[in-house]
């Protein structure tokens, strides 16, 4: 059990932030654990045939299968939105006294992996090499889906701001993950390992990182060196980010609202902006614009911006729709 002493100054400086390096660190033990298969099943056949001429062996020794992480491999969050470029630069930039500390507590009691003993002997010489191979990863791996990722991220803040609107900072604590409680003033965090600790905030407050290749853990960063401790949790609606959306809607919801709207409404469970839609479809963006035009002047769509992008979503009585009329319904 990780317990966290929650001052009111800490509370005043809670706050969220997404990270890209989070999303391809925690992508790569994916690859590895064949506990979350059927979770990242439809990303793991689409990726699988990307990866060759990748040092996966690097990358996933990174990344391994252990109670801790490396830290410097998932550098702080200082923004609410990181750049994937700002992130690596950071990474290369690490001093290599800290390359080697984090090593030899993560594969504490273990032998370092071969492929990691150049890194650890001369860090500066090899984090160019680390760093070129993350950037390659994330071009075949992580960017594809990045779009969905963000926008499922975005949908997951969104509803954190709508529980702290309902219930306060306790409510949005306790709704994070099963495994976290908010009590007396202390974050509970219930880790089945060996970082068993209490630990005092000291008013540097904590970033909470929703990350869509964490399901169904969470982790904690807590016990290095970083200036603002950070939690990473699995966001709502992980679940939908993977399944197919269809490309054709049958009858009679097509009949009802038009074949293509009714495509945008059965692919809207998660936020899209209208260029992802139109790619995902194979329509112009123009086409796709005048139809969220319409379902939106209806009531079937939501719009929300954050920042440049305009996100939609098919609101709950769309949802009720596509629920109640089946395909296979005939008209009685």
């Amino acid at each position: 059990m990780i317990e966290i002493e929650v001052a009111h100054t800490d509370l005043a400086r809670m706050r969220f932030a997404h990270s890209p390096v989070r999303e391809l660190m925690a992508s790569l033990r994916v690859l590895h654990d064949r506990t979350r298969r059927h979770m990242y099943g439809t990303w793991l056949s689409a990726v699988r045939g990307r990866l060759g001429g990748l040092r996966l062996d690097l990358l996933t020794a990174l990344a391994p299968s252990t109670p801790y992480s490396l830290d410097f491999a998932a550098p702080g969050s200082t923004r609410p939105w990181e750049v994937l470029a700002d992130e690596l630069e950071l990474i290369a930039a690490t001093p290599p006294a800290t390359v080697r500390a984090e090593l030899d507590w993560v594969y504490q009691g273990q032998r370092l992996p071969t492929v990691l003993r150049p890194l650890y002997d001369d860090p500066a010489a090899q984090l160019p090499t680390v760093v070129e191979q993350m950037r390659a990863y994330w071009q075949v791996a992580v960017e594809p889906v990045w779009q969905r990722l963000r926008a499922l991220c975005t949908a997951d803040l969104s509803y954190r701001m709508e529980q702290f609107a309902a219930g306060g900072v306790t409510r949005v604590l306790q709704g994070l993950h099963p495994d976290v409680a908010f009590e007396h003033e202390r974050l509970l965090i219930d880790k089945p390992y060996r970082c068993h600790h209490r630990f005092d905030l000291t008013g540097t407050g904590i970033v909470f990182v929703p990350c869509a290749f964490s399901w169904p853990t969470l982790s904690v960063q807590c016990c290095g060196g970083a200036e603002q401790p950070a939690l990473s949790y699995p966001p709502r609606g992980v679940a939908e980010l993977w399944q197919h959306s269809p490309t054709d809607q049958p009858d009679p919801l097509g009949l009802l609202v038009g074949r293509t709207r009714a495509t945008l409404l059965a692919a809207l469970a998660l936020p899209s902006t209208t260029t992802q839609m139109a790619g995902q479809l194979g329509l112009s963006p123009a086409a796709v614009s005048q139809h969220l035009k319409i379902l939106k002047d209806t009531a079937l769509v939501t719009a929300r911006r954050r920042g440049r992008l305009v996100l939609y979503q098919r609101t709950a009585a769309a949802t009720a729709l596509l629920a109640t009329i089946q395909p296979d319904e005939t008209a009685g």
